[in-house]
């Protein structure tokens, strides 16, 4: 048996699972114990509080690890400061630390979609403030979708029109520290020339509006296989197919995925170097759009609401009718990772981040 490490946090919980009982308890550890034994591997569950550096070698050793989505990212934070320092000591981290920072942060989403060439025909733009904002007024073009950094479920999300709208937006999204911005302008009063913090610092993002879309689709790829549901924007939803209700999207077959999207997602997948990925699509019905993508840490809805998966056979995608608990999907994708012939999956302690 191959060892292999997974991370858990204070909750003992370890990853995503819609369905999971207790609520929000995530996986089922047990049955992930017994599908990663199936694929010939011994997984240890240790708490993230528990790696120590000081008495214990990580070179080289598969993790994988959970993150959260806590109020105000603070054990996120903390999840991030543990799986950095393990890629940094020579740790095998899956997926890199990256994808971490990814995770629930579409402002390096943003980022990492760009300098990573995933895709070039979405145009977006990334600001840490409303000073920054200020300063590229000229560059932007109306209608706009702007997102906060964080937010899942469509929350955060909106079509903004003219100037006026995405202040609002952006003050909107913002937490005043009133006390700190008092003292911030008594400064402005006593130093000639300082110049004030500006009031609204939640980063965000200006993402460019594809018109006249009806739909999207959401693609999970775990390993060899492809999970995919269409989802309407439903009325009332304004321009978010994402929030809609499970029961109104529609899975598998009956998603009718337009040609070219299987591929389109695998491209994907396959520049990322991941186990796992979710990719929100859009098609305006001459080109495919990638709108988000998270390789950590999503929502799984989709596998339990679907009656199989696609998987590509002698370059033909077809669809498999099996179900598979979500513990069986992400055991074996780990599994098909680590089989492939890797980018050094020994990573030495000057490993570069990106």
């Amino acid at each position: 048996m191959k060892p292999i490490t997974a991370l858990i946090d204070y909750k003992s919980k370890f990853g995503s699972k819609h369905f999971d009982t207790p609520y929000r308890s995530g996986m089922d550890k047990q049955k992930l114990s017994t599908y990663f034994q199936d694929a010939g591997f011994d997984i240890d569950f240790k708490f993230l509080n528990e790696i120590d550096f000081r008495n214990e070698d990580y070179e080289g050793h598969p993790i994988i690890y959970t993150s959260s989505e806590d109020i105000g990212y603070h054990y996120k934070s903390y999840i991030e400061d543990v799986i950095l320092a393990l890629e940094l000591s020579g740790a095998n981290v899956i997926p890199s630390f990256k994808h971490l920072r990814m995770n629930n942060n579409k402002a390096f989403m943003e980022m990492m979609r760009d300098y990573a060439e995933i895709t070039n025909n979405m145009h977006a733009m990334v600001f840490g403030c409303m000073k920054d904002l200020k300063m590229r007024l000229g560059t932007i073009k109306y209608p706009v979708v702007f997102k906060t950094a964080s937010g899942a479920s469509g929350t955060g999300v909106a079509l903004v029109r003219n100037e006026r709208e995405l202040f609002a937006k952006v003050k909107e999204a913002s937490t005043r520290h009133y006390k700190m911005d008092l003292k911030d302008h008594v400064r402005s009063l006593r130093h000639k020339g300082y110049i004030k913090e500006s009031v609204y610092r939640e980063k965000f993002i200006l993402q460019e509006f594809i018109p006249e879309l009806v739909n999207d689709w959401k693609v999970y790829l775990f390993g060899e296989k492809l999970y995919i549901f269409k989802r309407p924007i439903l009325n009332g939803r304004g321009i978010k197919a994402s929030g809609g209700g499970y029961d109104n999207y529609f899975y598998g077959e009956e998603a009718e995925a337009p040609e070219g999207l299987f591929d389109y997602a695998l491209d994907i997948f396959n520049k990322l170097n991941v186990p796992h990925l979710s990719i929100d699509i859009a098609y305006d019905g001459k080109e495919f759009y990638l709108i988000e993508f998270q390789s950590l840490y999503f929502g799984t809805a989709g596998i339990p609401y679907s009656k199989g998966f696609f998987t590509k056979k002698d370059k033909t995608w077809v669809f498999v009718s099996q179900r598979f608990e979500i513990e069986k999907v992400f055991a074996d994708s780990i599994a098909h990772y680590l089989a492939q012939e890797p980018i050094d999956l020994h990573r030495s302690k000057t490993h570069q981040l990106i």
